[in-house]
């Protein structure tokens, strides 16, 4: 099997819609936003990009159903309702690989995919080792839209070490052309009998995290797919011959896409919100303060050292990120010095 090296070339729409994503993405991060607001955008976007990524492949649950399954007790039990649930488990994984800093594998890609198709498939979390293809029926006859090139597991398993060496060697071409090869080489292995289409969104959300793009946080990938899911399959196979260019100039308008609408849903958050927020909790936190509410959120109480940990901060860095939540009335503090813990405080657990 010869290197994978993809085939693409650098049009004007190309470097327009790549000056447009990073103008967009620094308005997007510039935000500073009160903490309450923050996890609320957070959560909305993880509910959003569930309901938009499983519509794609015609789920039918809607996304006030989405919301009230992840947020809900009830145990999933139609097919629906466990591809919901998992597909949100496997969004919300890919933050905790994405602090660890997890490389990209066929191993990964394996484990990601049981957990994506819990419950759905026998065959999960294995690379398919026979013939498939892509296509619908037309009447009585099935038309093929993509015949994958790979039918043995290990040949599959060697394209994506192949794929993914790639994407760790090339150090030039930029991350969100990276991130639209990435996907459409991965949709068109095609290495699982089903849940594919997921895992390529699931992926190219988890290859930006790791390179700076907040991802599920402040924007999500799959809203634009869902307006029309034939223009979205369309574009993808246009690059299964080799060259990507017409892809890349689709997935950047979708990421460009993606980038106002999450500006636009902070706009509407900010003006429904503000006004209902008391007095003393207009208080404005950074980037790296907002990690940590959200790593105290996840642990329910922390001490320095898992921010040391967890940010890759210096001690003296962690003290300072928690004493200064403390100053603010977000986090309230316990203990002595040696000892001492974090919670969140009472008045923003009730927000």
């Amino acid at each position: 099997m010869s290197h994978f090296e993809p085939q693409f070339t650098y049009t004007v729409r190309v470097v327009n819609e790549l000056a447009k994503i990073e103008r967009l993405y620094g308005q997007l991060i510039s935000e500073q936003l009160i903490p309450s607001l923050a996890l609320k955008l957070t959560q909305e976007n993880q509910m959003l990009a569930t309901h938009f990524s499983t519509s794609i492949e015609g789920n039918p649950l809607s996304p006030h159903d989405v919301t009230n399954l992840i947020l809900g007790d009830q145990v999933p039990s139609t097919k629906s309702e466990k591809e919901v649930k998992n597909y949100f488990l496997v969004l919300t994984f890919i933050f905790q690989l994405a602090r660890e800093k997890t490389s990209i594998t066929p191993a990964l890609t394996e484990k990601l995919h049981g957990q994506l198709m819990k419950g759905i498939d026998e065959k999960v979390g294995r690379l398919r080792d026979s013939g498939v293809f892509v296509g619908h029926k037309s009447g009585s006859a099935m038309v093929v839209k993509h015949n994958p090139p790979y039918h043995t597991r290990e040949q599959i398993q060697e394209a994506l070490k192949d794929l993914y060496a790639w994407v760790e060697r090339d150090k030039e071409t930029h991350p969100m052309i990276k991130a639209g090869i990435l996907h459409h080489q991965f949709a068109y292995i095609h290495p699982f009998f089903d849940g594919n289409g997921r895992m390529a969104r699931i992926l190219t959300a988890y290859y930006l995290l790791i390179n700076g793009y907040e991802v599920a946080r402040y924007f999500i990938l799959d809203d634009f797919y869902d307006i029309d899911r034939h223009l979205y399959s369309d574009s993808l196979h246009t690059a299964d011959k080799g060259e990507k260019t017409m892809w890349i100039e689709y997935f950047l308008e979708g990421i460009s896409y993606s980038l106002q609408a999450a500006l636009g849903r902070i706009s509407e958050l900010k003006e429904w919100q503000l006004e209902n927020i008391k007095g003393e909790k207009r208080v404005l936190v950074t980037r790296r303060e907002e990690e940590v509410l959200e790593i105290v959120i996840n642990k329910k109480a922390i001490k320095t050292s898992d921010i040391e940990k967890d940010l890759e901060v210096t001690r003296q860095q962690g003290h300072q990120l928690l004493a200064s939540l403390v100053k603010k009335g977000l986090l309230k503090k316990y203990g002595s010095t040696k000892t001492s813990y974090y919670t969140l405080a009472k008045s923003l657990e009730e927000n």
